[in-house]
């Protein structure tokens, strides 16, 4: 069967070459042992897939994640894979959250988004001083949502700053208990240095498009939300809108994104912002992939030969670039705990991290016409993955 352009067969070799396809060390990143913690989250996923599968049709007509889903994932810590251990997360490296983000996706797709981006937030931990970050992460409920684009404006007051704006999809601000969002700082000149609260400089912040641009933590009760999430699926998301008008900020719930004031002691934090980016949205992907071709090849399965075949073909074209991806994720680890990750290896390896998620997406494409009246029904398991993979990826 022929290859998409860019994205099937050999789609990561140009940029990423895998101890030049030496098996052992696909066998590493594919079939590595999971720590404790991390088989102890994938095997309480694996005791609960078929109910969270069957609740899909539910969460697909509600729109919200029923309190007992909310407590459940933030019992598994699934939103604090990335908070210290000392505030009460899980402490795991990204190697260890992808594979949970993975399994997670392959069940249903708005769980697994949902427990990606709220443990995304946890890289903000060293951009507060640590009595803050203590008080924000430590509580068992404790989850952000947010939104990267600078969609407010923020001036400089005595003691911190004043921000309006209006943020959209905020995935998880169903239940999230801070809010964070990045606005345009007024009357600054962009920062040589960079810096945050401790540089003391109002113009303090990160540049972007040539202007000063910093985030901000807000309560639930500070912000107004709008329920306005709506789009071709992932429809549990709650990726709603939020705003604030002329809302004063104290300077300690001021940050910029990658910026760290203290070491909490996890590697993560190292890690580019944008290539942490891309493995947390990759792995959703790689497991919506995953997901697909399981149901598709599940219980209900196209019996005609030549019909199966293409799609168990595709399927191997879908787990190659899982196998990459995964490798691809090592290997960032590896140089970063090496210290060779500069910013052509970073720009590199996120490069085949995209390229191998989005060949989930091609491949599942090209499956969909073979699999009958079953993937065209809009109630249908298959049907609901591939929009979650369409919309997500």
């Amino acid at each position: 069967m022929p290859s998409p352009a860019g994205e099937g067969g050999g789609f990561l070799m140009r940029d990423f070459r895998m101890d030049d396809r030496d098996p052992s060390a696909g066998e590493r990143a594919e079939n590595g042992q999971p720590g404790g913690r991390t088989a102890a989250i994938l095997s309480a996923i694996a005791a609960e897939k078929e109910a969270l599968v069957r609740r899909g049709p539910e969460l697909e007509r509600t729109g919200l994640l029923p309190d007992e889903l909310v407590a459940w994932m933030r019992a598994l810590r699934l939103f604090k894979l990335f908070v210290p251990e000392a505030f009460g997360g899980a402490g795991l490296t990204l190697g260890e959250a992808v594979r949970i983000y993975e399994a997670l996706s392959a069940v249903d797709g708005s769980l697994g988004w949902l427990a990606q981006i709220g443990s995304g937030g946890g890289y903000f931990v060293p951009s507060f001083q640590p009595e803050i970050a203590r008080a924000f992460f430590s509580p068992p409920e404790a989850v952000i949502a947010g939104t990267g684009h600078p969609a407010g404006r923020a001036r400089r007051v005595p003691g911190g700053y004043v921000v309006s704006g209006r943020w959209r999809y905020a995935s998880g601000a169903q239940y999230a208990t801070l809010f964070t969002a990045n606005a345009v700082v007024e009357g600054s000149a962009p920062s040589e240095e960079g810096g945050g609260p401790a540089s003391g400089g109002a113009a303090a912040g990160a540049k972007v498009s040539g202007k000063v641009v910093r985030a901000f933590a807000f309560f639930p009760e500070e912000v107004e939300l709008e329920r306005d999430w709506s789009a071709l699926s992932m429809v549990a998301t709650s990726g709603w809108t939020f705003s604030v008008r002329e809302r004063f900020v104290p300077e300690e719930r001021s940050f910029v994104v990658g910026e760290a004031l203290w070491d909490p002691g996890l590697l993560v934090y190292r890690l580019p912002f944008s290539l942490f980016a891309e493995a947390s949205i990759g792995a959703v992907c790689i497991g919506l992939g995953r997901g697909f071709f399981e149901a598709a090849l599940g219980e209900d399965a196209p019996t005609e030969a030549e019909v199966r075949e293409v799609v168990e073909r595709l399927r191997a074209e879908a787990d190659d670039g899982r196998l990459l991806f995964f490798a691809a994720v090592a290997e960032a680890e590896r140089r970063l705990s090496a210290g060779t990750l500069d910013e052509a290896a970073a720009r590199r390896l996120g490069g085949a991290m995209r390229r191998a998620a989005h060949a989930q997406r091609s491949a599942v494409v090209r499956a969909l016409p073979f699999l009958g009246m079953r993937a065209i029904r809009p109630e249908g398991q298959l049907n609901r993955r591939f929009r979650d993979l369409v919309t997500a990826c």
